[in-house]
């Protein structure tokens, strides 16, 4: 659903603003968590719990999504560079991989936009991968001009 919203454009921004939208909901649930707690309502403890975990589900397939598309702008690409930081410190397996793919699009995007500077990337994101696209830095490129 493409509205004319700037982000929406790009499919990576679009999975980015999903996240962090489900991510805000997840905390109001988890706000209101409190308030049942300090009410002692079992029900309605119960029924937020269950809302709190289809929203990180939905936060997960939304993190999927965001892995298997293409950024189509720096916005995206730098998105994905941010939740494949983010995969890499929950250090689990599927979600290391996750972050590998989601750098690899990033990497990609960013390089064919001549946007992508290999030794900050790497400081940046403390992997390999940036470091093996490697790319003149744009001190080099000004030189080159």
């Amino acid at each position: 659903m493409l509205t004319n919203d700037p982000i929406d454009f790009c499919p990576a921004a679009a999975c980015a603003a999903a996240i962090v939208r489900l991510e805000g909901f997840v905390a109001h649930v988890a706000e209101l968590l409190d308030e049942a707690r300090l009410a002692r309502s079992p029900d309605l403890m119960g029924q937020l719990e269950a809302i709190q975990d289809e929203l990180l589900l939905a936060a997960d397939e939304a993190r999927d999504r965001l892995a298997r598309v293409d950024a189509i702008s720096a916005a995206g690409a730098m998105a994905q560079l941010l939740a494949a930081i983010r995969d890499t410190r929950v250090r689990d397996d599927a979600e290391i991989r996750r972050a590998k793919d989601l750098e690899a699009k990033a990497v990609r995007f960013l390089a064919g936009a001549k946007l992508h500077d290999a030794k900050f990337a790497r400081t940046l994101s403390g992997t390999r991968l940036a470091g093996r696209l490697h790319m003149p830095s744009r001190e080099a490129m000004q030189q080159l001009s």
